[in-house]
């Protein structure tokens, strides 16, 4: 055991300081707990993007954060590079005896982590404890332990295992606990040098230092994410069943995000839930954790389709020009437009019109779904691997209980259907703005009332080609 060990808080896709599995742990072991976050440049590689969003957004939780232990007698280091040298490195310098983290189920996280438990060696252990969900994707399976591959029996176990203690929070302590963050930021500069960042810099010099841009975000505030649980129960989960297809309305949570980067614990959001008999958005969370488990059991399938039987043979479209028509929301279909430039301006997309664009590209466009979930990485504030993958699997027909291949949405449909008044589209598409009826959803049919974008692809005939392309498959 070394002279005065400290344990080591590693965050990562957990920022807060209450109800948090891994700082109970550390509390545990009785020794000054220092946190710590890494922004993993294995991980930013993926996103080239200088001004994202979501980098301005941690920037901003992580100073909150800070400034939160700072009261509590602490502070977060904050450093640079990639993880899986920085971590063992810094637990060496800080002769840290325990890492602490939550678990994290991708499987390029596991390799990760992997490396640094193998790095520690025998100087320190890294303790993983469950935090980002209820049930681990090893803990709700069929007999046999073999993993579900349907969401109803999968959330009919889940529900049956749930427990009032599975919802508890852990109760944190901290007051004193923390490291002195002076002599901890000084060791760990020698340690390992500018890989250590200035804790006290603002968000904008915090960024700046790493290469990226800040940018103030009105639309995603880091310090309303439990206030936004609390009304979301208060206002809105009675109607949700409902309310959450209507593209116009403010019937979701929008709490994604926030429950993405931990700045709400899964244990509230289900206790909240239960409590107030919301159990069609309970099943959104379950449906969270069934994709969870999915990826971790079949870890092939975030590059490749789930269903082996469409691997490699599906002969998707290369047109690169009606792609980037479908990106940039031009298609000429007013609700896909709409839903693609709401994903670029905001940095979300109602879950229903994901279903929709989803469909599109791969159904009407026969697009490869690897290219729309790529593109959805790129800019949705709450991505996730694993419910990313399964949504385009899902809509592709080539996922687990997937959409049958034979169902094609019809974008028209779906629009009267889901945003009847046009508020969606007029929201989204500033050259439909001034249309006050029926024709906003397909223009097409009237030109000389609505001068629009010609579709890129006729509904009827993209229908038939796409259930082609997988019925001469399945035949």
């Amino acid at each position: 055991m070394h002279a005065n060990p400290i344990s080591l808080l590693w965050l990562r896709r957990d920022l807060r300081l209450h109800d948090h599995a891994a700082l109970f742990r550390a509390l545990q072991a009785h020794a000054p707990v220092q946190p710590v976050f890494i922004f993993d440049t294995g991980i930013l590689g993926q996103f080239p993007a200088k001004a994202d969003r979501r980098l301005s957004f941690l920037a901003q939780r992580l100073c909150l954060i800070h400034e939160a232990l700072q009261k509590r007698g602490g502070g977060l280091l904050m450093l640079h590079g990639k993880a899986e040298e920085l971590i063992p490195k810094l637990a060496h310098a800080l002769h840290a005896a325990d890492v602490c983290a939550c678990e994290d189920y991708e499987p390029a996280t596991r390799r990760r982590d992997a490396a640094v438990q193998k790095a520690l060696g025998e100087e320190a252990r890294l303790s993983l404890v469950k935090d980002q969900v209820i049930f681990s994707p090893t803990e709700v399976l069929r007999e046999k332990d073999s993993p579900y591959k349907v969401f109803t029996p999968y959330a009919k176990t889940w529900r049956s295992q749930m427990t009032p203690l599975c919802e508890a929070p852990y109760p944190i302590k901290d007051k004193g606990r923390y490291a002195d963050f002076t002599s901890t930021y000084t060791r760990a500069h020698a340690a390992v040098g500018n890989a250590v960042l200035d804790s006290h810099a603002s968000p904008a010099t915090l960024l700046e230092s790493i290469g990226y841009t800040y940018s103030k975000d009105s639309l995603w505030q880091v310090d309303v994410a439990i206030r936004q649980l609390s009304q979301f129960i208060k206002n809105k989960a009675k109607s949700y069943a409902t309310a959450r297809n209507m593209m116009a309305e403010e019937g979701t949570s929008k709490l994604s995000p926030y429950i993405r980067f931990g700045l709400v614990s899964i244990r509230e959001c289900v206790a909240a839930a239960r409590e107030a008999g919301a159990d069609v958005w309970l099943s959104e969370l379950i449906w969270r954790e069934f994709y969870a488990m999915i990826l971790y059991h079949f870890p092939e399938s975030a590059h490749t389709e789930w269903n082996p039987r469409y691997r490699g043979v599906l002969e998707w479209s290369k047109s690169e020009t009606q792609f980037v028509a479908w990106q940039e929301g031009k298609t000429g279909y007013p609700v896909v437009d709409a839903a693609m430039r709401q994903l670029t301006t905001e940095g979300w997309m109602h879950n229903r019109a994901r279903m929709i664009v989803a469909s599109f590209l791969t159904k009407h466009l026969r697009i490869d779904w690897r290219k729309g979930e790529a593109h959805f990485a790129q800019y949705l504030m709450d991505y996730d691997l694993a419910s990313n993958v399964g949504g385009w699997q899902w809509a592709a027909s080539t996922g687990t209980d997937a959409q049958p291949y034979f169902r094609v949405f019809n974008p028209v449909l779906q629009s009267r259907k889901f945003d009847p008044d046009g508020e969606y589209i007029r929201k989204y598409v500033a050259e439909l703005r001034h249309v006050k009826d029926d024709a906003i959803h397909a223009p097409w049919e009237h030109p000389m009332l609505v001068p629009y974008i010609p579709p890129i692809v006729d509904h009827a005939e993209a229908r038939v080609k796409a259930i082609e392309m997988f019925k001469g498959i399945r035949e």
